[in-house]
C-alpha cells in the first residue's frame, strides 16, 4: 500500500506542477525570461536559468509521474522550488500563504529524494532486470 501512495502522489504533485506551473511557461518562455531577470538581474544569465527552471517544471516533472530517473528529477525540482522559496519569503517579501505552495512541493520532492519511487515505477521496473 505505501508504494501505491508513493505512486499517487508521485503521479498527481507532478502532473499539478507541469500543468499548473511548467507548461505555461513552455509555451511563454520570455514572460518567465524577464519574470527571472527582474527578480535577480542575472542580464545573459536570465534565458538559461529561466529554461532550467522550465525544464525543472516540465522535463523532469514527466519523469518523476512515469519513475524514472526520479531522485534525480525530485533533486532537481527541490532545488527550483527553494529557490522558488526563498525568493519569494526573502527577495520579494511575500507573506507566508504566497510562497506557501512552493514549500509543500520543497517537501514533497526532499521527500521523493529520501524515499525514492516505489516499486511502481519504471526505475524499479529497470532495477528488477
Amino acid at each position: 500500500m505505501v508504494d501505491l501512495g508513493i505512486l499517487f502522489l508521485r503521479f498527481f504533485f507532478s502532473v499539478l506542477m507541469f500543468f499548473g506551473h511548467g507548461l505555461p511557461k513552455l509555451l511563454d518562455p520570455q514572460s518567465h525570461i524577464n519574470f527571472i531577470e527582474l527578480l535577480f538581474h542575472t542580464g545573459p544569465l536570465s534565458p538559461p536559468l529561466a529554461y532550467l527552471s522550465i525544464s525543472a517544471e516540465t522535463l523532469f516533472q514527466m519523469l518523476i509521474a512515469i519513475g524514472l530517473f526520479t531522485r534525480i528529477s525530485a533533486l532537481i525540482s527541490s532545488i527550483n522550488m527553494l529557490v522558488a522559496v526563498l525568493s519569494l519569503a526573502f527577495i520579494r517579501g511575500e507573506p507566508f500563504p504566497i510562497y506557501e505552495k512552493a514549500l509543500l512541493y520543497f517537501v514533497f520532492y526532499l521527500s521523493l529524494i529520501f524515499t525514492g519511487p516505489g516499486k511502481f515505477s519504471l526505475d524499479a521496473f529497470i532495477m528488477r532486470r
